[in-house]
């Protein structure tokens, strides 16, 4: 029983430090049922996400050797290539969040192998200001070779806007992107006050069950 207060006392914690939450951060919907992509504008085809003309969501076989090879998404059986059949393509989504407090945005990326081109870029924005770019190379169409990216920000207001833009490769060579989230990061108080509340629970507890006279049968 202990356990389980204390579980619950910790997750209600974290949960007062502020939260935010990506729509559709797996690229999950729509659901894609041919082997290869779908065009996502209007913006109604991508939930959650403001795009550019030709970002794709692309079925997660679609880089395999043979139809109904293996799933190649990070996570899910879908991810989105964020070039498709333009030259640039962008997505960018307004999340809510709370002034002040700190956030980590993360995601895992790769590139389009499907025309051979060895590498891609992307510019990452928070509220339209390159907070990074990344670039990935290698992969195979056995296996993607995601990388993980991780990055805190401190939001500004109630809402933030996320955003990727590519930067490099034309029509089928730009970046995939896949498993998108933000997450609010207890401040060191907010861990203290944590561990003290939770001690503070533990102790009442054991108190409350030395007081419990034991039955004789």
């Amino acid at each position: 029983m202990l356990r389980y207060v204390l579980a619950a006392a910790a997750v209600s914690l974290i949960s007062s430090a502020g939260s935010a939450q990506v729509v559709n951060g797996g690229f999950e919907a729509p659901v894609i049922t041919d082997p290869c992509c779908n065009t996502a504008p209007p913006a109604s085809n991508l939930p959650g996400w403001t795009v550019t003309p030709d970002v794709n969501v692309v079925n997660g076989t679609f880089m395999s050797t043979a139809p109904g090879g293996a799933n190649l998404a990070f996570e899910g059986s879908q991810y989105l290539d964020l070039v498709g059949q333009s030259g640039q393509g962008s997505i960018s989504q307004d999340i809510m969040t709370t002034g002040d407090l700190l956030y980590n945005l993360s995601f895992a990326y790769s590139h389009n192998l499907f025309t051979g081109v060895p590498s891609a870029s992307a510019n990452v924005l928070i509220n339209g200001v390159v907070v990074a770019t990344i670039m990935h190379t290698g992969g195979t169409s056995a296996d993607l070779a995601w990388q993980p990216f991780s990055l805190g920000f401190t939001a500004t207001g109630p809402t933030t806007t996320i955003g990727f833009v590519n930067l490099t490769g034309g029509q089928n060579e730009g970046v995939f992107l896949d498993a998108v989230s933000v997450a609010a990061v207890p401040e060191p108080a907010t861990w203290a006050t944590m561990l003290i509340g939770l001690g503070a629970v533990g102790i009442s507890m054991r108190r409350r069950r030395k007081q419990v006279p034991s039955q004789l049968a």
